[in-house]
């Protein structure tokens, strides 16, 4: 738990010394239970803590199935380069690191759980996300959708502003098929940020999650780096994570059985090589049914 009173919410004299800055302790955290196509996704998380109280956390109904009769959002315009994707977000909370004696809030962590799919027109026929090679091209299509079409202007559009998947990693702690990566914002000299990372998984044919994590940096020194320990931040994404665990229904365990029977290795592809952005300069590769899409494993 932060001492309050050596690590207080206020800002009286700003400085930016190097500290080790408090926040929420994992201890203090409370159960999260959400349900998903008649499973069960579980992790423990504090209460949200902003730096700025007019910034809500979302959480949702406990015991309501989100898949059950799923309502995707659509993304804000500009973020994804078609309208092919939806997304409900479940649960973001942020949680504010502060330096001693009224310092001020030195850092951030952004956490959030989402489930993301294509609109009912847009699916992707005969396709299931459990199959690890049909959710590693689902991937590859999703990251260059809503990453690959960004890039800078004029001398510099051939520079991507974000550059991933990196520090691929494939996990084998949930009964599903499961990544964990990065992606960082390129060539960016106002963002000096940790990048995004996400976690994702299956949890439908048609669905995944996206557990995403972002720090947020506030205190830096005159060669505009962070000056402060970011451990205790990095302390408390870690713990998150450990403590999610995935319990299928008993359909969803069907679906997955079944599939498992078929392929065999149910894990993704131990090397995933960062994707050929930005995507708007080059000519769009043909497509192909998933079986043969090599070509969109991207190094797998």
């Amino acid at each position: 738990m932060r001492n309050i009173f050596k690590y207080p919410a206020l800002e009286w004299r700003r400085r930016d010394d190097y500290c080790v800055p408090q926040g929420p302790a994992f201890s203090d955290a409370s159960n999260v239970s959400l349900t998903l196509a008649g499973s069960r996704l579980k992790l423990r998380a504090p209460r949200h803590n902003p730096l700025r109280r007019s910034v809500k956390q979302v959480r949702t109904v406990p015991g309501l199935d989100v898949l059950a009769d799923p309502h995707l959002s659509r993304y804000g315009q500009g973020v994804m380069s078609n309208s092919h994707w939806g997304l409900n977000c479940l649960v973001r909370r942020l949680w504010a690191f502060y330096g001693p004696w009224m310092t001020g809030c030195k850092g951030e962590l952004i956490f959030s759980v989402c489930v993301i799919g294509r609109f009912d027109e847009y699916r992707l026929d005969s396709v299931s996300f459990f199959n690890p090679k049909a959710f590693e091209m689902v991937l590859v299509r999703y990251l260059n959708e809503r990453y690959g079409h960004h890039n800078w202007e004029d001398e510099l559009s051939h520079i991507p502003r974000y550059r991933g998947p990196i520090d691929w990693r494939r996990h084998d702690h949930l009964p599903v098929p499961s990544a964990s990566f990065k992606i960082s914002r390129g060539a960016d000299p106002e963002r000096v940020n940790r990048p995004q990372s996400i976690f994702v998984f299956p949890v439908s044919d048609g669905h995944f999650v996206e557990v995403c994590f972002e720090q947020r940096y506030h205190s830096f020194d005159h060669e505009y780096q962070p000056n402060f320990d970011n451990s205790p931040l990095q302390e408390l994404q870690d713990n998150i994570f450990n403590s999610i665990t995935l319990e299928l229904g008993p359909e969803t365990q069907a679906k997955v059985e079944k599939i498992k029977a078929q392929v065999g290795d149910m894990q993704l592809c131990k090397e995933f090589a960062p994707l050929k952005w930005p995507t708007n300069i080059y000519p769009p590769e043909p497509s192909a049914a998933p079986e043969t899409q090599k070509s969109l494993k991207a190094g797998c």
